[in-house]
């Protein structure tokens, strides 16, 4: 490893040498990001273009869907374009409020993103265990509700962001590299790393493990028929039956019906 002089003046960092990426690193690079962004992309666009053009696809569901690849996109283009233009340029190229903007979109799109998850994992509890509840909670017009609170509570959440970041040039003997890095040391961003862990990971983590588990549970108590003749059948005779246990003259009706029959066989 060689040896690099580092000495400041008025707060810009200056180094002798600089050594540019290799040109299969950047090729490599950007063909994964724009392979990956470039699926990602299509695919919740796809998503979110089928529900809303299509009426019998907006339901309780698909709205929170929609929710979910709108944070997905965001995610995909705050994060995907930097990474091709740093591959390119090797500095940042969007200036101390693409900084701040780019930042803030990442980290809205997947505080969204989670948030849409947990939103989504309750009403897929709340149908499933509690049909009754599930048809005057989960509707269109609540979900919509859900779905603005959760883009607004992260959107004020995310604004911190705006405070926490500035540009930082670094100059080398032949060019000057920009990036967009903390304003502060690293380790003073510890708490905020911890309490965005357990908000937006840990708890909607665990709270779907649960919620999970007692769906699994009801679809293991409660098995859906795999035969629609057979359900079918199945319900007819049931009902056959009952209809004959509360209807004792249906019942000696056809109770007599069966013994004539039979005396015709044996005559």
């Amino acid at each position: 490893m060689e040896n690099v002089t580092v000495f400041k003046v008025d707060n810009i960092s200056f180094i002798e040498n600089w050594k540019e990426p290799s040109l299969e690193y950047q090729v490599i690079s950007i063909l994964l990001v724009i392979l990956i962004c470039g699926l990602g992309i299509v695919g919740n666009v796809m998503v979110v273009m089928v529900v809303l053009t299509t009426k019998h696809m907006r339901t309780p569901t698909n709205c929170y869907l929609v929710s979910l690849a709108v944070a997905d996109l965001m995610v995909l283009v705050a994060a995907g374009l930097p990474n091709i233009t740093d591959s390119i340029s090797g500095s940042w190229v969007y200036g101390y409020v693409g900084c701040l903007c780019i930042t803030y979109l990442q980290y809205l799109g997947i505080n969204a993103s989670s948030c849409s998850i947990t939103a989504f994992t309750i009403e897929r509890y709340i149908a499933i265990c509690h049909p009754i509840k599930a048809q005057f909670l989960c509707t269109i017009s609540r979900a919509k509700k859900i779905i603005i609170f959760v883009w607004a509570f992260t959107s004020v959440y995310c604004v911190m962001w705006f405070f926490l970041l500035d540009i930082k040039k670094t100059t080398y003997r032949d060019m000057i590299v920009v990036e967009c890095d903390y304003k502060v040391s690293r380790n003073l961003y510890l708490p905020i790393y911890f309490f965005d862990f357990a908000i937006f990971y840990v708890v909607p983590l665990v709270l779907a493990t649960v919620l999970y588990g007692l769906i699994a549970r009801i679809l293991f108590l409660n098995p859906i028929a795999t035969d629609p003749k057979e359900s079918s059948k199945k319900w007819r005779n049931d009902t056959s039956h009952q209809s004959m246990i509360f209807n004792p003259k249906m019942s000696n009706r056809c109770s007599s019906s069966t013994v004539s029959s039979r005396r015709q066989v044996i005559s």
